[in-house]
């Protein structure tokens, strides 16, 4: 069982995976979405909970790493790409003591963490663009990722809901908070904001509505989400919809 179903209501028991299995691939399709900032390739499966289809597109880069000199700073956009970048395996989750894994995880975990994952039933819907639900994992603001098997976007996806899913920096190097132009503080959350005008900017090209946009979580995501209707910097999400859990 995963982190969030350890905590979540019966109701969001649902809509999301129950194990960590990996979804079963198919032969075909290998969709390419042209973002702002390169092409990106992903993979089609067929869900094993739903037996529907379900394009995604997982480890895209929606900030630079954060490393060296950009270690506790606000993050920026990621530098622009020519070739298809290959979207196909979640990212690496940011670094973390994670007092939740579960017994066979493989977590990988490296400062080179800042990637969003789109799971979406169509890339160029013929009835319009779709519904979007962007989900910001728990943990404590020190574990969690927006990984596949902890999130399970199967049954959303099934209900013809663009999913999305992010990480964001953890612990000390999220939230260390010194003031100096070294360690400004709340990279964390800035990461999120980052991550969400990504949506903004690039889920129509996935085939959703960006005008029609739901943001939740549970535990440290259910209070992110309400941190950032409160936000300054969130100003682009004010029509956005709120359901979290707490």
């Amino acid at each position: 069982m995963t982190r969030l179903l350890s905590t979540i209501t019966p109701y969001l028991l649902i809509l999301t995976s129950v194990t960590s299995q990996e979804p079963d691939l198919t032969e075909d399709d290998s969709p390419v979405v042209v973002t702002s900032y390169g092409p990106v390739q992903g993979l089609k499966f067929v869900s094993p909970w739903t037996k529907k289809a379900i394009y995604s597109f997982r480890g895209i880069p929606y900030a630079s790493p954060p490393l060296k000199d950009l270690r506790f700073k606000d993050p920026i956009p990621p530098e622009k790409w020519s070739t298809v970048k290959s979207c196909t395996q979640d990212g690496n989750a940011c670094p973390q003591v994670d007092f939740f894994a579960l017994p066979n995880s493989t977590l990988k975990t490296n400062e080179d963490c800042l990637y969003i994952n789109v799971y979406t039933p169509q890339v160029k819907p013929v009835d319009g663009l779709l519904p979007v639900m962007v989900w910001v994992h728990g943990g404590g603001f020190f574990a969690g990722s927006g990984n596949y098997d902890e999130t399970g976007p199967d049954f959303l996806v099934g209900e013809g809901v663009v999913v999305v899913t992010f990480n964001y920096r953890l612990g000390a190097l999220g939230f260390l908070s010194l003031e100096i132009p070294g360690a400004p503080g709340n990279a964390g959350m800035k990461d999120q904001v980052l991550a969400l005008q990504w949506v903004q900017r690039e889920i129509q090209q996935f085939g959703g509505n960006k005008g029609n946009v739901t943001l939740f979580g549970e535990s440290a995501g259910s209070a992110a989400v309400h941190l950032q209707y409160l936000s300054p910097l969130s100003t682009d999400l004010r029509g956005w919809q709120d359901c979290s859990i707490g």
